[in-house]
């Protein structure tokens, strides 16, 4: 995947010039180049000369005790508000959804609609989803396993989160393929190709508001245990939730349970793939699971950059920040410092029981809604994959998505592995 935005996003996205006391120390990162990747010798270079480096979108920060301190101050607010009228996207369809997205909404309508939505992913909700996990993973290794070989994007990581959202939404089989193309092409919102991309996603999106009315109507009729039928009560007694913001939760649900995960499984078996050891002793030893989740996770995030704006002029340390300037915060570069994480902190090693949490989820009230479905999950198909795929290797380099396209991950992962009984 070719990675080139317009030359006039870098003009749009930065608010005002940063300041710094000592600019000399500090480099100067192309986060916009097709080959940028947070966890390369440069950014680890720029990391050890200070706490930020310079780009074209604003400051980055690269260290792990300014991107979680950052991620709790309350004067940075979630910056994917801003996302598409950086772009130029500033009405229409495309923009209407972008503002009405949970992720994108602040204060107390932020609070009630998280509020709506998040029984169904605590922990415990999420515990009775596992069976039907693991049911649903051994279900997709049948089809490829005897073969020794498959793509694993498209045989595994397309269906596997997917397929449990709509089993958490109730989505009727015979819809289920068209909400995985509508899932694909949305999930570009979170790119820097929107703009050239625009008549596709409003063609996604008007069919999934057909389909959501739809379901909605349906659940009203027959109302289940399913979360459409629970948001959908939820309207129905006063809670305020417009007919928008039933569709725009879809959505969110949608992209959020499908293109995340799909991207974190494809991370994880690259990973593994380059650590045989590992791999072998996750198929021998799965109550690791959890640990291996939060490894691949911390070493190798689908989201490395997480975004935030300033609301207002702060100084963080050196640095004189303007409001609305837009922080990049490096924490998948943060993820391997050395200072937070010891010696050898790059290295992947699933049987490390304690290490600082790992920043990609966020952290206050924007933390992700979905980490604790996303954690099982993962958890849960690892360890069968794993004992159903033993001697994983890759059969050629697998390409990326850039890091800077919202989730990053590969665009395809033919593997290899020894049939068992073969």
């Amino acid at each position: 995947m070719v990675f080139s935005p317009p030359a006039r996003i870098v003009g749009l996205i930065t608010r005002g010039e940063t300041m710094t006391a000592d600019t000399a120390t500090t480099a100067t990162l192309d986060i916009l180049a097709a080959d940028f990747r947070v966890n390369s010798r440069t950014v680890r270079d720029a990391a050890e000369r200070h706490w930020y480096a310079e780009t074209a979108l604003g400051p980055a920060v690269l260290r792990y005790e300014d991107c979680a301190a950052i991620l709790r101050d309350r004067r940075f607010r979630q910056a994917g508000a801003d996302h598409m009228a950086n772009q130029g996207i500033t009405d229409g369809p495309v923009a209407e959804m972008w503002r009405d997205v949970i992720l994108n909404i602040e204060g107390e309508r932020h609070n009630r609609l998280r509020r709506l939505v998040s029984r169904a992913f605590t922990p415990n909700a999420v515990d009775e989803l596992r069976p039907g996990m693991r049911a649903i993973a051994h279900d997709l290794v049948d089809t490829f396993a005897p073969a020794g070989a498959c793509e694993f994007m498209g045989d595994f990581a397309d269906h596997y989160p997917p397929q449990v959202m709509f089993d958490l939404l109730d989505i009727p089989e015979e819809m289920q393929p068209q909400f995985l193309e509508w899932g694909k092409t949305l999930g570009l919102t979170v790119s820097y190709s929107v703009a050239e991309n625009v008549d596709a996603i409003e063609a996604a999106l008007n069919g999934l508001y057909d389909a959501t009315d739809l379901l909605c109507a349906s659940r009203r009729r027959r109302p289940g245990d399913d979360l459409i039928s629970r948001l959908v009560a939820a309207a129905d007694r006063g809670d305020r939730l417009t007919t928008q913001e039933l569709r725009s939760m879809l959505v969110a649900l949608v992209v959020g349970g499908q293109d995340s995960t799909r991207n974190q499984l494809g991370l994880a078996m690259a990973l593994f793939a380059r650590h045989p050891n590992q791999w072998a002793l996750l198929a021998c030893r799965p109550e690791l699971a959890a640990q291996a989740t939060e490894e691949v996770m911390r070493v190798a995030p689908t989201v490395p950059i997480v975004w935030r704006a300033a609301t207002e002029d702060v100084v963080w340390r050196d640095l004189s920040i303007p409001a609305g300037t837009r922080i990049w915060l490096l924490v998948g570069a943060a993820h391997t410092e050395e200072a937070t994480f010891g010696p050898g902190a790059a290295r992947f090693d699933i049987s490390v029981a304690e290490r600082p949490a790992q920043l990609a989820f966020g952290h206050g009230v924007h933390y992700c809604l979905g980490a604790a479905l996303a954690r099982a999950e993962i958890a849960e198909a690892l360890p069968i994959l794993a004992a159903r795929l033993p001697c994983l290797e890759l059969t050629s380099a697998p390409e990326f998505r850039p890091d800077i396209s919202g989730f990053t991950g590969p665009t395809s992962l033919p593997i290899r592995f020894q049939p068992l009984g073969g």
